[in-house]
């Protein structure tokens, strides 16, 4: 009873924790790169997701059946060496000295938090090893695959120091229009984010907006959409009394609209007369998603000029108003979406554009660096054929090298399995492409031969755009061989 009190639950030794990892991850891998999350596993196994992080990361004991709940959920039976008590007898140290050291912790296996730290004793020259508690040295991971935004804090993201330099001096200007465009999956919302926390730090006021948030019917009607924006950057800033969007129709928003001065026109004066007369600091308005106005051409065509013309008439300091001169403005778009052309493209070339490049060698090297994997220099060439310099391609390619799921080998091999990590991602393009019929003979050619072939250049750039060729000058080539099995398996 004495030896029992003193136990504080358990955790994962090395051993178990791997072991769990890894059937989690080939989970994900057979239900199609479905990633489980805390909340997920939290349906599935019952337990909270506070309960879980705590399995996961290590960071304090539980009872040893949420660890049999946990293990069961991937079809797993615990045993003796996959845990130990959180308590510092000899029995226990003599189950951790069982345990094989590694050199280096995963990223993605969280650093159990029992591991050793060495010491010296002056009367005996050989190292003691002490028992960390749980306190001590805690290192949270990440526990899924990689896919959205980055934390602002991960250890993964990779910088694109020239870019990262562009935007944040350009946010610091009145007035700014800083366009960033690139395919899905290349970065774009994790820089957004990391602009946003640079604005934050110099005490600006800052406003995330996602018009995947707005409903269809909104978008489709330029008064109700600029109502709905007006009212979203409100509640972002926690004006006083600021309307909801759902409420907007009966609160202060349509109090303030004066129809007959026209929608535009309105929405500028409520951001003189409201948000900007409102706020002693620069305000920084980050809309991602942009593209989901290319389906109502008209309505993306007058909200881009009004942007336009915030923007010029902050930076024309022709009057004594000095309130625009507080704006600054982001917009942020997935070029897989063409724009219709009966957009005007010179309003979406106002302003600083960033292109997000893929990633150079150089970079590839940093992330196998971060993921612990060893590549030469010649494999890393191989990588980039395989998967082009794409960020998402490549950090997932790690996450399942760093998971021991696949080979390095296996993987430039292109076997079945490698193919089958990016199942989803493959689907992803098929039904990108497959909006655009005129693309089709053109890319169908592409696929099928292995030199570049020369191209209708119109055709050529939004191909390009969509992520799925390269460009020199008429002629274009497959981005990544990645896409050619699949491709041909599909279009031919």
């Amino acid at each position: 009873m004495s030896n029992h009190a003193r136990r504080r639950g358990v955790i994962l030794t090395i051993q178990g924790l791997k072991k769990l990892n890894q059937a989690k991850a080939k989970a994900e891998i057979e239900q199609h790169s479905k990633r489980y999350t805390l909340e997920s596993l939290s349906q599935e196994t019952g337990l909270t997701p506070n309960t879980l992080s705590k399995v996961f990361t290590c960071s304090s004991g539980v009872d040893k059946r949420t660890l049999k709940c946990c293990f069961h959920a991937f079809d797993l039976i615990l045993a003796e060496d996959d845990y130990l008590y959180l308590q510092s007898n000899q029995n226990n140290l003599a189950k951790i000295n069982s345990i094989s050291p590694t050199k280096t912790y995963s990223f993605f296996e969280p650093t159990c938090n029992c591991h050793f730290d060495m010491l010296r004793d002056r009367n005996n020259p050989s190292p003691i090893k002490k028992i960390i508690q749980p306190q001590d040295n805690l290192q949270p991971r990440l526990l899924t695959a990689p896919g959205g935004q980055m934390p602002l804090n991960s250890v993964f993201y990779i910088e694109r120091p020239i870019i990262k330099s562009l935007a944040y001096k350009s946010i610091q200007k009145p007035g700014t229009l800083l366009n960033i465009r690139a395919p899905k999956q290349m970065g774009k919302t994790s820089l957004i984010s990391r602009i946003l926390a640079f604005a934050k730090s110099l005490g600006y006021q800052i406003v995330y907006l996602n018009l995947q948030l707005a409903d269809g019917e909104i978008l489709q009607n330029l008064k109700r959409f600029l109502q709905w924006f007006c009212a979203r950057v409100s509640k972002e800033l926690e004006f006083p009394n600021a309307p909801s969007p759902e409420a907007m129709a009966h609160e202060r928003i349509a109090d303030f609209w004066d129809s007959s001065l026209g929608s535009k026109s309105t929405a500028t004066d409520y951001f003189n007369d409201i948000i900007l007369a409102n706020l002693d600091s620069p305000l920084v308005i980050a809309i991602d998603e942009l593209n989901q106005l290319f389906t109502y051409p008209d309505i993306a065509s007058e909200f881009i000029q009004l942007l336009r013309t915030w923007s010029e008439q902050a930076k024309a300091r022709v009057t004594d108003n000095t309130l625009w001169q507080k704006l600054r403005l982001v917009t942020v778009h997935s070029t897989e979406i063409l724009m219709p052309r009966s957009i005007n493209p010179s309003l979406l070339n106002t302003g600083l554009v960033i292109n997000l490049p893929e990633f150079t060698q150089a970079q590839v090297q940093d992330i196998a660096q971060r993921y612990e994997q060893e590549i030469t220099e010649q494999q890393i060439k191989q990588l980039i054929t395989l998967l082009g310099g794409h960020p998402y391609r490549l950090q997932l390619a790690f996450y399942y090298l760093q998971q021991q799921n696949i080979t390095l080998e296996e993987l430039l091999e292109k076997s079945e399995s490698a193919t089958a990590f990016y199942a989803e991602h493959l689907q992803q393009q098929w039904s990108n492409l497959q909006g655009y019929d005129e693309l089709l003979p053109s890319f169908t050619e592409i696929v099928n031969n292995p030199k570049p072939i020369k191209i209708k250049l119109s055709f050529g750039y939004q191909l390009q755009k969509m992520g799925l060729v390269n460009l020199k000058g008429d002629r274009a080539s497959l981005s990544c061989e990645l896409f050619r099995p699949f491709f041909m398996g599909v279009l031919n």
